[in-house]
């Protein structure tokens, strides 16, 4: 098998119809998978599914707002919806540094970084979060370690601010306006330039 598409439905005659999970090796394929999904278009109405990392489906949709306007409180409304059902965040920070690779940089700093978990309790384990100050550098190579130096600038972060801006999921001037995350503008306006990254998406349900 090379590619697939798996649908499931409560209503087999005329749908809609849900794609729970399309797998594909290539552009060809892909569009195969889609122009298949076209072809039931006879007798299904409608099909959900998740959007593909990487791929945004408004770019192949003919008049998509028109038929949003026809399809309003219909059981097949034309609609684009988002939801944030699923959380990353660090949970070993050297780990994580280290694996990162920029092409711009270094750019080193101190980090405050704050951990929520560490105000609870956890009697089954040691571990209390990752909270505390260390010496972080983002580069071709990066690293962080424990510690804290007088000369570097500090970037104060909460773990999940700051896991955020690592993965490119919004800009660091972006975060320090709406989540824990404050730093000095030139700092902020540093990572802006190094972490131009894609934005993460998962094309599987966790």
């Amino acid at each position: 098998m090379t590619h697939h598409v798996w649908l499931s439905t409560k209503e087999t005659e005329d749908g809609p119809h849900r794609v729970d999970w399309m797998a594909y090796r290539s552009r060809d394929e892909f569009l195969e998978l889609l122009a298949l999904i076209k072809s039931l278009g006879d007798q299904i109405n409608s099909i959900w599914m998740h959007e593909l990392g990487g791929i945004q489906f408004q770019d192949l949709l003919h008049l998509p707002f028109k038929m949003r306007r026809i399809t309003r409180k219909s059981p097949h409304e034309h609609k684009m919806t988002a939801g944030a059902y699923w959380q990353i965040r660090m949970l070993d920070l050297p780990a994580c540094v280290a694996h990162t690779r920029l092409g711009t940089g270094p750019i080193s700093f101190n980090l405050a970084l704050t951990d929520p978990i560490e105000s609870l309790s956890f009697e089954e384990t040691e571990w209390s979060g990752i909270s505390g100050d260390y010496i972080v550098t983002l580069g071709p190579t990066s690293s962080a370690a424990a510690g804290r130096d007088a000369g570097l600038p500090t970037l104060r972060a909460s773990v999940g601010a700051f896991t955020r801006m690592w993965l490119g999921v919004r800009s660091a001037t972006a975060l320090s306006w709406t989540d824990q995350l404050d730093g000095r503008p030139a700092l902020l306006a540093e990572f802006d330039g190094a972490l131009r990254l894609p934005a993460p998406t998962s094309d599987w349900d966790f």
